[in-house]
């Protein structure tokens, strides 16, 4: 590392020091736009480079151990923190920046939905410039980095730079080079191993795969593809993309980089030990002249005007660059090494003052995280008292697949020192997890079911690999016989506590597992009558015949006219499969014909029923020991023709409904003989004559996000927990919605078929808490009842105060434009 003298003064420290262009003895362009500023702003009266005020940053992204270094720092720094509700929500910010550092430095909070939209970023920094002086803007966090740059580039303040591609490592490869890459947008397009793929917009390694062979390539891909953040992100749609690269192999370093106008001000190089992907140390304050050049040569490369940078190499090939502080520690390790806060002197050169650095560091640094083993964590020992462990008891710790996996961390002068006091720590296991069949469609819902257990093990018909499983194992759920032999294995490895599911298929499956396992869960004879459409409703008629609908039996090659005719069933009437869910198969028919049509098309046993009428509505809530808990009822809008739900909320806004459905749900419940499980009963209800009907009941919890998010937002309390607790036998919670709160999950929906050719903008407000879009240009949407999915163009989930809120929400969503021809 060589600079000038043993302090880098940069040359805004006084007009005196711009510099000269010895051809003409004049001041160069750039030395007199900065004198310019420093004159026009009067930032150094007396030529010493000191702060005679406050200084206002706008930080976006809450960075705690920035924060925390600027209270301490020389500088007097005044701070706005820009953040997303959701995230302040999500990682409890609130209490967080209660600490009595933070609260000498934070000013205030401003809101502004920044992730994925500088846009936003720029108009909040303007209102803000209406009553507020700014000195400089910062990204705290990786996704704010567009956001910041974005912001502070339209008001005139120091940047990155117009074009730097700090985030997008698609960009970034498009700009340096170095190696062999491609964007990635299915399994195809990966090329032959060794190669690495990876989240072209991610951090912290997730979902990094390296692939060796061509073996390991679909199961990379579903990896990668499907990682997810769900507390790192605001909750909107996240396009992310993918890039395939060479696999280069050779010692990983980083380069920390403090850049002011284009000059490397500062530079410290990080050498680091790895796990795969995975960073498992670090140790600063380096001497290594090749990454030292070949960081300033990608500066230059990048365009990089003033910035913090953090790029990592493979020898001295450029593998990522972020414009950001580095994570892991490493700014408090290179304050260790180099005795400067490096934290301070970013700030001040985004504020346009005067940076001062060391030459050299005076000593090393070093920092080792510590994993523990795949399991259940149930103490922790640390004879050294060196190590800083960021896991509780009772937390179940999945394998090492990226840095959210590392449990705590040691820091010491050396890496030797820091590798040694962390291999004393030691944990206590435990293998308790519990058992899942299935998972719902969508990412947003199945975590926060599988979050709900300390050590959830999958088995699955599908290729998606959820983050945070314990393992997964793919195979044939329909084929009792295999998962039977699954279990058995399984048990022979883990303590199964207990087993769930939140799909409607797997009802009997869990049962059957539950009995042979004896764990808590509806009896097998329970779940085919929950299953079975048909010996349901001859089940609840038997003790509440005026709560069903008229309803018989009915397969392929009966007479519909005599089938119908002898259950009383006039036309309009429906027709719905034995054991299918989601609307699959359903047929509203007007004759005779039509039925017969409906069961031939269905090829397999169905159910014809009078057609029910008045308003649509499902009841949520679990049986415990036998004691039935409805938690609420929720409010359905479904299509005309095939009754596909299209929004629901929860808590339902009918007067009286939920003491009217209770003798329908006691019935139901006791005629089915369902216990120790979640319940999803769906009813019409007559408000002229205060009645309801039986359409169906699910063992199981509501999809369409009312158990992942309606149920929880307005309760509180996690309906999936509640779910797992039941499953495991313990006393759940017994929630009920709070005063205040109203959640909805609205659906955009055509009624055409053909070709996508555009849709519009999915409307933004800060009561959306979760936004899926499942079609894009250029699917084909096909109509039910060959297809109930390809309809649905997007969900949006929303939370408020007021129902008016709430539909307000929903008249913009239906307003969206869609083209399919």
């Amino acid at each position: 590392m060589t600079l000038n003298n043993a302090t880098r003064v940069h040359p805004r420290l006084s007009i005196e020091s711009a510099a000269i262009d010895t051809e003409t003895d004049k001041p160069t362009n750039r030395s007199m736009k900065k004198a310019m500023n420093m004159k026009l702003n009067e930032r150094f009266a007396d030529g010493s480079g000191s702060s005679p005020r406050t200084l206002t940053l706008v930080m976006f992204g809450y960075n705690h151990e920035a924060l925390c270094a600027l209270a301490e720092a020389d500088t007097e720094f005044c701070v706005i923190v820009v953040e997303e509700r959701s995230l302040y929500e999500k990682k409890g910010l609130e209490k967080r920046s209660a600490d009595p550092r933070i609260r000498s430095v934070l000013s205030r909070w401003e809101w502004c939905e920044y992730q994925n939209n500088s846009d936003a970023a720029v108009e909040c920094i303007r209102e803000l410039l209406k009553d507020t002086h700014i000195d400089g803007i910062v990204p705290g966090l990786e996704y704010a980095v567009g956001a910041a740059n974005a912001a502070a580039r339209a008001v005139g303040l120091p940047h990155a730079g117009e074009d730097a591609p700090l985030r997008d490592k698609i960009a970034f490869r498009r700009c340096v080079g170095g190696v062999q890459w491609t964007e990635v947008k299915s399994e195809s397009d990966i090329f032959e191993p060794p190669c690495v793929i990876k989240p072209a917009n991610r951090q912290a390694s997730l979902g990094v795969s390296i692939i060796r062979s061509s073996e390991e390539i679909s199961s990379a891909w579903t990896h990668t593809s499907t990682a997810r953040e769900p507390r790192q992100e605001a909750g909107r749609p996240w396009d992310t993309r993918y890039i395939c690269e060479s696999l280069i192999e050779g010692d990983e370093t980083s380069a920390e980089c403090l850049v002011v106008d284009g000059d490397v001000v500062f530079l410290n190089i990080t050498s680091k030990e790895t796990s795969g992907a995975v960073e498992l140390g670090h140790e600063v304050g380096q001497h290594n002249p090749g990454v030292e050049e070949a960081m300033r040569d990608l500066v230059s490369k990048l365009g990089v005007q003033t910035a913090l940078l953090h790029a990592e190499f493979k020898g001295t090939t450029p593998i990522e660059c972020a414009g950001r502080p580095p994570g892991d520690r490493i700014m408090l390790l290179i304050g260790r090494a180099w005795g400067v806060n490096l934290y301070e002197q970013w700030a001040r050169a985004m504020c346009q003052y005067a940076v001062s650095v060391p030459q050299q560091p005076s000593s090393s640094a070093a920092i080792r995280f510590i994993h523990a083993p795949r399991g259940l964590v149930r103490g922790i020992e640390d004879p050294t008292g060196h190590g800083v462990i960021t896991v509780e008891p009772n937390t179940w710790v999945s394998e090492l697949a990226c840095s959210w996996d590392r449990v705590g961390f040691v820091e010491a002068d050396t890496h030797a020192d820091a590798v040694r006091r962390a291999s004393q720590v030691r944990f206590k296991m435990a293998n308790d997890v519990v058992l899942y069949l299935n998972h719902r469609r969508t990412a947003a819902e199945w975590t926060p079911a599988f979050e709900a257990s300390d050590g959830a093990v999958l088995l699955t018909d599908k290729e998606v690999r959820p983050a945070g499983i314990v393992e997964t194992v793919q195979l044939d759920t329909n084929d009792q016989d295999a998962v039977t032999a699954t279990v058995d294995e399984l048990s022979s490895r883990y303590d199964i506590r207990g087993v769930v599911t939140f799909s409607d298929r797997d009802v009997e499956t869990v049962s059957l597992l539950a009995d042979k396992l004896g764990l808590p869960a509806p009896s097998q004879a329970a779940a085919l009558k929950a299953r079975n459409k048909f010996e349901m409703r001859k089940a609840v008629q038997s003790i509440a015949p005026h709560m069903v609908p008229s309803f018989s039996f009915i397969e392929p090659g009966d007479n519909a006219q005599s089938v119908m005719e002898g259950a009383g069933i006039t036309v309009p009437c429906v027709v719905k499969p034995v054991d299918a869910s989601g609307s699959r198969g359903f047929s509203l028919c007007h004759t005779a014909d039509e039925v017969s049509a409906a069961v031939s098309r269905w090829g397999g046993p169905m159910v014809v029923e009078e057609l029910l009428t008045g308003s649509e509505h499902s009841a949520e809530g679990y049986v415990y020991e036998g004691d039935v808990h409805l938690i609420g009822v929720t409010d359905k809008t479904t299509t005309a023709k095939f009754r596909l739900e299209i929004g629901q909320v929860f808590p339902s806004a009918v007067e009286g409904i939920q003491d009217a459905v209770k003798p329908l749900l006691q019935a139901t419940i006791k005629a089915l003989g369902i216990n120790n499980c979640a319940f999803h009963m769906e009813f019409f209800f007559d408000a002229r004559t205060s009645t309801v009907k039986l359409v169906e009941i699910a063992a199981r919890p509501g999809g369409d996000y009312i158990a992942s998010h309606l149920v929880p937002q307005v309760t509180g309390v996690s309906f999936a927990r509640d779910l797992v607790r039941i499953a495991t036998g313990q006393r759940p919670s017994f929630a009920v919605p709070r005063d205040g709160y109203v959640a909805a999950t609205f659906k955009l929906h055509t009624d055409k078929e053909g070709v996508l050719k555009s849709m519009g903008q999915l409307p933004t407000a800060p009561i959306v808490v979760e936004s899926q879009q499942h079609v894009h240009v250029g699917d084909v949407i096909t109509q039910p009842p060959a297809d109930t999915l390809s309809s649905i163009l997007a969900e949006v989930v929303v939370v408020a105060a007021s129902r008016r809120e709430i539909e307000a929400f929903e008249s913009r969503l239906r307003e969206v434009e869609v083209v399919v021809e």
